[in-house]
């Protein structure tokens, strides 16, 4: 009998340490999509993205960033926003009603297009739920769930949170037929950053999966590598400061900057076109894919 109640006690234990990591970590998803309402533009032939991530500190280097794409949005033209995580730097937000929202989103970001959001772990320091909560008061803030997929384009988008892969990766192999399937989250799949990426397990079920691309943030640089049939990018140069390392050799990496910057993607049914740029607004680097 003692036996029974140590076990049971024990079990107890482990399940209130597991739910509050769980909830700590945003692996709970706090509602339900409904199907097609975040699509967009889901039957045009081609669809342009501008990606931006660690964007969130609020000073004049995401503000540069932010007038710079909002300027190549003007140029060549944007559909919709990536947001890579660490939206709010440092801790996060405390309620729908923290000021961050405005002065870091809002009045920061001219364009008016959805911003699609994911977390960083950065956000999780804060009220998590404010954030999915903020998509139900703002025009162009977009954040339904801890991990939600939509059609855009040619284009089939799943959003995932990296803090919690256990309860996110599974949600990865949801069949599509459109031509083209990214990824984005806030931790990169591989990197040659001074944040590791993925683990071998982790890496392994996001192949599986067959992205054509992973965007990624976590790391404040710019990185294109090309490994294991997917593209990786890593845009991690929307604000926040920029921790300046050792530049070192990686496999498949084809490009890497220590900066601030964005990514801005056009896709067709058939061709893939990316291109970087830094917080000037000049383009740096660019690559092509075709199907």
């Amino acid at each position: 009998m003692l036996e029974i109640i140590i076990w049971l006690g024990l079990g107890i234990v482990i399940y209130i340490y597991a739910k509050k990591e769980m909830t700590k970590k945003a692996c709970i998803n706090p509602r339900t999509i409904k199907s097609g309402s975040l699509d967009i533009s889901p039957q045009s032939p081609e669809i342009r993205i501008l990606v931006l991530g660690d964007a969130g500190s609020g000073d004049e280097c995401q503000k540069k960033v932010a007038e710079s794409s909002a300027q190549t949005c003007s140029d060549k033209g944007c559909d919709l926003v990536l947001l890579l995580g660490d939206n709010f730097i440092m801790d996060g937000v405390s309620s729908v009603n923290d000021s961050q929202f405005q002065y870091k989103f809002e009045d920061i970001y001219p364009q008016d297009l959805p911003f699609y959001a994911v977390f960083g772990n950065h956000d999780l320091r804060g009220s998590w739920k404010a954030q999915i909560d903020y998509t139900d008061i703002s025009k162009r803030w977009k954040m339904p769930n801890v991990n939600y997929t939509f059609d855009a384009g040619p284009a089939y988008i799943q959003a995932i949170n990296t803090s919690c892969t256990f309860c996110s990766l599974w949600t990865l192999f949801k069949p599509s037929q459109k031509p083209w399937r990214i990824i984005f989250g806030h931790r990169p799949r591989v990197t040659s950053g001074r944040h590791r990426g993925m683990t071998a397990f982790e890496r392994a079920v996001v192949k599986a999966s067959k992205p054509d691309f992973m965007l990624s943030g976590h790391n404040h640089i710019l990185e294109h590598i090309y490994q294991e049939g997917i593209d990786h990018i890593v845009s991690g140069g929307g604000g926040a400061p920029i921790h300046k390392i050792p530049e070192k050799d990686y496999p498949g990496r084809n490009f890497f900057i220590q900066d601030f910057g964005y990514v801005w993607l056009h896709l067709t049914q058939t061709q893939a076109r990316v291109h970087f740029y830094n917080d000037d607004g000049k383009e740096i680097y660019h690559f092509t894919r075709s199907k």
